[in-house]
């Protein structure tokens, strides 16, 4: 389940993939000009 950000990632989803990664992003654009904006895509919240 998506799960919308606070503070300086507000306007940013946050979706897990598994228990230690997820996906950061956003939808940008309208109508039939849709684009999805990848921001992070690994750790959760800086981990290694």
């Amino acid at each position: 389940m998506p799960e919308p950000l606070r503070g300086n990632l507000s306007g940013y989803w946050s979706r897990r993939i598994d228990q230690k990664n997820r996906l950061v992003y956003r939808v940008a654009g309208g109508g039939r000009s849709l684009c999805l904006e990848i921001v992070q895509c690994r750790t959760h919240y800086g981990d290694r």
